[in-house]
Formats: structure tokens, sequence, C-alpha cells
């Protein structure tokens, strides 16, 4: 796992005394800033850490000052001289502070402040509050792996990690940074990579903790001994189980258990089960063998169960042995086959008048297993534009855009939403949408990717000849990744991705043959969702030509903008 930069990055913007005077009282002075992380552990940076700053200053109406930075890998420190529009009196400026990881263009931490300047004052260096906003956000469980190891002097292990959302669900490692810390250096050294160096004779524990949330952590055991004794090691540590309520119970889970010190590790038994608060005697464990290396068999009795999180504990012991026992954790998470969300396919409609489109709809529980929708209501928002019938036929009838709602029957509060684009004579539609979704819901983590697109049925048999586009996104809420033309679509793009820090992109073609329809696939837009909270995709153009006519397309084109939504 790659290391972070936890250290106090100092960002020293000279101090704050420049007091040059120019035309109407406006002066230019200097600040004076360090940003204060909120992780303690001192590492040093590496090339897939922190190590692109942005620093934005806003004092209205002066424009705004920004200023970029790189530093070397292994560098903790970055020094930029910043100035700054002023008035000649007393001014509060407000200051934004960002890093990124140039490798994966992860925004991965964040912070923000006002400084209150007066011209001609000096002022002492200030700190800027600076907290972690990358992966990992959903993080609520870790689980290392060997939980025990027994070591000579000199020998190594590897740890390793598992991790699993809020939800139960299983998260990928490299979405779910971590620190390695040890609590006994005389006895076991660990590099932030996991890897466990025996350094002394005795017994240390190894904690693996989220950078994202330090609550959340587990640890190894480590004992260090000229011959080490037999320990039990389990794999993995904790189970977590999904099931549906009236369905047959899940299929047998089985855990590793292996010797992990020295010698034989024989004996071995189950002790008593112990439950969480609701139902008990629903878990049976078998070991099949007393001698590791063995398997432990989970079978779960769902009969009887409703909805809800059960948890029991399985000791496994052995005698004569320093950890036994070993705990391993299982957690039962029984749904209701009951409708959770409901999803419209497809997302987003281009028609024209006339056209008719059968709407699909899907059902989830809350698990994200298939639901059946049950009865359903669909409604149009502009009737005048297109309409729908009962069973989800949408009709477009006149030019303009309507959103179509569909809600469960039994629950109104379970709905989604699609926008049909219709295109008059004359009109050419042009959409940026997520995911081929008007409205598209994500999670922190997940890839966003936005498709520019030109419907030409409305201006048949003209071709696209050129255009020049504009897409700006939140750059709280998604971070870019990349830009590529389709296969099959308008090549030659020119794409300006010197913005996208701040969530804009600019990019444009020209092609004097021309690219027919019914449509013209401009490009492909990569974004990773970083935080919560809703973005607009707002897509503007300067220019929408036909080829060979040279025919302005733009007055009279309909532009879609899409919107996403991130948990």
């Amino acid at each position: 796992m790659p290391r972070r930069v936890t250290t106090v990055l100092l960002l020293a913007l000279m101090a704050g005394c420049l007091d040059v005077a120019a035309p109407g009282g406006v002066r230019r002075a200097q600040l004076a800033l360090y940003p204060v992380y909120d992780v303690a552990d001192v590492q040093d940076g590496t090339a897939s850490d922190v190590d692109s700053f942005v620093v934005l200053v806003r004092n209205p109406p002066f424009p705004d000052t920004t200023i970029s930075v790189r530093i070397p890998a292994g560098q903790d420190t970055v020094q930029v001289d910043f100035t700054v529009t002023v008035t000649a009196g007393e001014d509060t400026v407000a200051v934004t502070f960002d890093g990124y990881s140039s490798v994966t263009g992860q925004k991965l931490y964040s912070g923000s402040t006002t400084i209150t300047l007066v011209g001609g004052t000096p002022r002492p260096p200030e700190p800027v509050a600076v907290s972690y906003v990358g992966p990992g956000q959903a993080v609520g469980s870790l689980s290392v792996e060997p939980r025990a190891a027994g070591l000579q002097s000199g020998n190594q292990v590897q740890l390793t990690y598992s991790a699993l959302d809020t939800l139960g669900a299983a998260m990928p490692d490299d979405s779910v940074p971590v620190t390695f810390i040890s609590r006994n250096t005389a006895v076991a050294i660990v590099t932030a990579a996991g890897l466990v160096q025996a350094a002394g004779n005795g017994d240390a524990y190894v904690v693996v903790r989220s950078v994202a949330r330090s609550s959340v952590r587990d640890s190894a055991h480590i004992t260090v001994a000229a011959v080490p004794q037999a320990l039990i090691g389990l794999s993995p540590t904790s189970v977590a189980i999904a099931d549906t309520v009236g369905t047959s119970s899940p299929a047998t889970v089985n855990v590793s258990v292996t010797n992990a010190g020295g010698g034989s590790l024989t004996g071995l038994a189950v002790g008593a089960i112990t439950y969480g608060s609701g139902a008990s005697g629903w878990l049976t464990a078998t070991l099949t063998a007393t001698t590791a290396p063995t398997s432990l068999a989970l079978v779960v009795d769902n009969t009887g169960l409703a909805a809800g999180t059960y948890t029991a504990t399985v000791p496994v012991t052995a005698s004569g042995v320093g950890n036994s026992p070993q705990n391993l954790t299982v957690t039962l998470n029984m749904t209701a086959q009951q409708l959770a969300s409901i999803a419209i396919t497809p997302g987003f409609v281009a028609a024209r008048p006339g056209d008719n489109v059968a709407l699909t709809v899907t059902g989830k529980n809350a698990s994200g297993g298939t639901a059946p929708t049950g009865a359903l209501t669909f409604t149009s928002r502009a009737t005048g534009v297109a309409t729908v019938n009962s069973s989800g036929q949408v009709t477009a009838v006149a030019a303009g855009t309507a959103v179509i709602v569909a809600q469960a029957t039994a629950n109104t509060a379970i709905a989604d939403s699609i926008v049909v684009a219709v295109a008059g004579n004359g009109t050419a539609t042009v959409s940026a949408v997520s995911n081929s979704r008007a409205f598209d819901l994500l999670r922190v983590g997940d890839t966003v990717r936005v498709r520019v697109a030109v419907d030409l049925r409305g201006v048949s048999p003209e071709k696209l000849g050129s255009y020049n586009a504009q897409l700006d996104w939140s750059a709280a809420r998604l971070t870019f990744v990349s830009a590529e033309t389709v296969t099959g679509g308008f090549g030659g793009t020119i794409i300006n991705t010197t913005a996208t820090g701040t969530g804009q992109l600019r990019f444009g073609a020209a092609d004097p043959a021309g690219h027919a329809g019914p449509t013209v696939a401009l490009l492909d837009i990569k974004l990773v969702a970083t935080s919560a909270g809703s973005s607009p995709l707002t897509l503007t153009l300067t220019d929408l030509s036909a080829a060979e006519t040279f025919i302005d397309l733009l007055p009279a084109a309909l532009i879609v903008s899409g919107v996403v939504r991130v948990q």
C-alpha cells in the first residue's frame, strides 16, 4: 500500500508585509501560510502520495489568485512566494489549500480559512487546518492477516489487510489507504507496506489503521523467540455473510486454521459460541481436524430469522499455545425481500417528435440484490414535450425536454427519473451525461464516465463539421482522470486539460468532410467521485457547424447537461 504524506507540509508563503501602492488605492501584499495535517504519523512521501498542491486566494472584487506547485517524491516541505491584491485598508481573504496525487489525479487533502490583511502590517505565518478527503471514506472495518505470527530474530512476515465498507461490502485494498504502526519497535519493526521485521525477543502488536478514519483499525500479534512457539492463525479473522429473509440458508463458509508460529499446532478445538443481541443458535462451527493446517466450517441456519444484523464470536483454542483462544467474528446480515430502489433504463433519451421509447425499470433491495418492483406509476413533468403511458412507453410530442418519473405504487418515495430531449426540425441535440444517465447516482470512489455526443437527426442530412465545447463540474465532488476520443466518433479532437484541477475541460475539433449521424460521439471523459454531494455536468458550446454547407447549428441546438450525485 503506498504511503501518504502525513507530516506537516510547510507552505511558507513568506511574511505578509509588502505594501506596494497601485492606482486607486489598490496594493499588493504577501501571505505566510502553512497547512497542518490531521494525521499525526510521520512518513516520507512517495511518487503516488500527495505531490501536487493548489492554493487559491479569493478577495472580491479582485481576481482570484491561484498557484500550483509540485514537489519531488520523498520531499516533505515546499516553499512558495505568493502575492495578492488588496485595498489600501483592511481586507479579509479566503484561502483554500488542496493536495493531490499526480499519479491518480485524486484530491487527498483539503482545507480552508479566512485571513484579515492590513496594508503595511506584517503578519506571522498562519496555520491552515487540512483534513484527509481521499479514498476510503466509507470504510467500516479492517482485518489484518495473519492475525498472529511467531518469528525468530531477523525473520520477516508480510501483513496484508482487507476492508469492508459501512454497509458490510468488500472494498478494494487500493481504495483504502492505511498506515502500519508497531507498538513495540524493540521486538518488531514494520514498513509502510506492512512488512514486519523481527528485531528482538518478546511480544509486539502491529496495528493497521485507516488513513481516512483513524478509529477503524486491526492488529497482529507478533511473537519473537529463539525457538518460536506454536500460534493459532485464522484466515480470514472475521466473516460477513449476507442473506435474505425467506430464502434457503447460505452456503458453508470455510476459514483456514494454520500454525502461525513454530513447532506443531495440535489439540485444536472450538469453544462455546457467544452471540450478540437478537437470536442465538443460528451458527454451527466445526473443525475438520485437530492438527493444523485445517479448516473451520461455518454453517448458518436462517430459519425464523427476521431482517437485521446478527453477530457471533467463535473461539478456536489449543492447549499450551500462547495466543489461545483466537476469536473469529461472524456477522450475519439478513435483508428483507423488500424494494429499496428502482432504476430506469435508458437513463437518458434523445428523440424526435413521434418517436416511441419503451422504458425498463429494475428494482433492488437494501443489499443491492434484485428485488421485484411491484406496481409502478409513470409521470411526465412536461406532457407537451413527451407523454408516458402506464406501462412505461414514452412518446415524444414536440421540441423541448421532459423529465419522466417512475414511482413504486406501494412506496412513492422509491422513484427514479430520466430526461427525454426532443429535437424539432433544424435542431441538433448535444448531451453530456454520466454513465448514460441524466441523473447519475454514485458512491465515493466510483468512476464517472461522461460521454459528450451530438444527435443529428433533427438536422438530417447535415453532417457535423466542427464544434468547440467546454464541460464544467464541481472539483469538490469529482476529480478529472482522462479524456479520450471515441472509436468511430469525431476524431482529431484538441483537448485542453489545463483547468481540470478546478473542474473545467475544453475541447473541440474540425473536419471539412464532416461526420454523419444519426449520432456522433465527441469525447469520453473519465472522472472519479471524491466526496459526497451533487455536481452538475455543465456543457457549453461556442461553435457547432455543419460540414460542406457551413450552416451554424448552434443557435437552434438543444443542449442537455447531466447531474451526478455522490453518496
